[in-house]
């Protein structure tokens, strides 16, 4: 027996046989609309117009393998179930009344949908294919792959825009506080993500605005909350151990700060340890007053680069650690990281708000910036080139990337443009 999204696909593609169309019970039935899919709790489809036996119908459409499933799902008690005007099932092996003592009509699908259609879907999940479709790709028409890459961008940012929304809640509706935690978050990269996070919520961002005047204090919070100062290694460590210490008294900064082995330097490059990190993100808060402001005012995507583009103070430059000299040195933020930053705070951040004002301005915004950046490189995006899929931009990598993890690995083909082209 199929899976039920397989008949959801069926009744809302109407992919099966409408000639002559009976119910179980014997009545005459024309669907005039399929309804609206409800991926919340509730019947399958709500607001459906049918005409059963000569009588219009509105109301919710309910799918299931068998119609006995009715009863396996405890529908019969649930009054979110009440005004279901029509049964889709599979099979139909038993009747389903309402409280009443109703029959709900109940249409059945197994002898009604082309064999041709169940091969083809069932080829799609069933192959170990890396992507399904892929022997099939090279003929489906570019139309429908756009098609495919704009869905699936726009769920990896309804996706991004939903932490956003939680963050945002927690921190009271505070746009800025926000924005600060997920920027840092993106300063950590996968490997510190976690504790340059927490760093932003135990850091008391109003004290670090107040003084970010100053290089010294903001330097200082930073890296004393971080739990990574190291006052005996050289006068620049002292001379922050000492500013710190100052803070710490007067902000209570104490139960707020963090061990330094939270932070990870294993296999890490000296540019990309988390004390050069810290340092940059200390010089960015330096330079700017309000980072929220800065990512939603900012209308050019080259007035962001050049204000990203911060240089750590010139200790920074020269040594990787306290009192550790680097090799060569990193002067600031590099382009890569910069994009990294874009794509990852930047971007969710402007779509975000861009719903929450109802600002279409802000969102088409978001995704122009994802069009201005190069596209990155990686195993998926290799292998959707591979394909004939031009990967050009930000906006094909991330799409791209979202397609393949969360459309191909789950099999969900249904509800992929290329996947529909191929059962029809």
């Amino acid at each position: 027996m199929p899976k039920e999204e397989f008949i959801n696909y069926i009744w809302q593609y109407q992919q099966f046989t409408k000639t002559d169309l009976l119910t179980t019970d014997g009545q005459a039935l024309t669907v005039l609309n399929v309804g609206f899919y409800n991926q919340d709790a509730g019947p399958d489809f709500s607001n459906a117009r049918l005409v059963i036996a000569g009588i219009e119908w509105a109301g919710n459409v309910e799918i299931h393998g068998k119609a006995s499933d009715w009863f396996l799902h405890h529908h019969e008690i649930n009054d979110a179930y009440e005004n279901v005007v029509l049964h889709v099932v599979w099979e139909a092996d038993k009747p389903v009344f309402r409280k009443d003592g109703t029959l709900i009509p109940t249409i059945a699908l197994k002898d009604k949908v082309a064999k041709d259609l169940i091969l083809k879907y069932n080829y799609l999940i069933d192959n170990q294919l890396i992507i399904p479709c892929q022997e099939q790709f090279g003929g489906i028409e570019h139309f429908y792959k756009i098609r495919a890459l704009d869905a699936a961008m726009l769920e990896r940012l309804g996706q991004k825009s939903r932490i956003v929304y939680e963050k945002w809640e927690a921190n009271n509706r505070d746009w800025e506080q926000t924005t600060f935690e997920l920027l840092a978050r993106n300063f950590g990269f996968k490997i510190n993500a976690e504790p340059f996070e927490q760093l932003a919520k135990n850091l008391p961002l109003k004290v670090l605005q107040k003084h970010r005047d100053n290089r010294l204090s903001v330097e200082a919070m930073v890296f004393g909350v971080a739990g990574l100062l190291q006052s005996n290694s050289d006068v620049y460590a002292s001379q922050l151990k000492q500013e710190y210490d100052f803070y710490k008294a007067k902000f209570e900064l104490a139960d707020k700060q963090m061990n330094a082995h939270e932070w990870k330097f294993l296999r890490l490059r000296p540019a990309n340890f988390p004390t050069i990190r810290l340092a940059q993100f200390a010089a960015l808060m330096h330079a700017q007053q309000s980072l929220f402001s800065l990512f939603t005012e900012t209308k050019s995507y080259k007035k962001i680069i050049e204000n990203l583009k911060v240089k750590q103070n010139s200790y920074w430059q020269k040594n990787y650690d306290f009192g550790k000299e680097s090799a060569r040195e990193t002067v600031g933020l590099g382009k890569a990281s910069i994009e990294n930053i874009i794509i990852n705070t930047v971007v969710p951040l402007l779509f975000t708000y861009g719903q929450y004002i109802d600002n279409q301005e802000l969102k088409d915004r978001a995704i122009a910036f994802l069009e201005e950046i190069k596209a990155e490189e990686n195993h998926i995006t290799a292998h959707w080139e591979g394909l004939g899929l031009p990967i050009k931009t930000a906006f094909d990598s991330q799409a791209s990337i979202e397609l393949f993890n969360n459309f191909c690995s789950k099999k969900q083909c249904l509800r992929c443009a290329i996947g529909r082209v191929i059962l029809k």
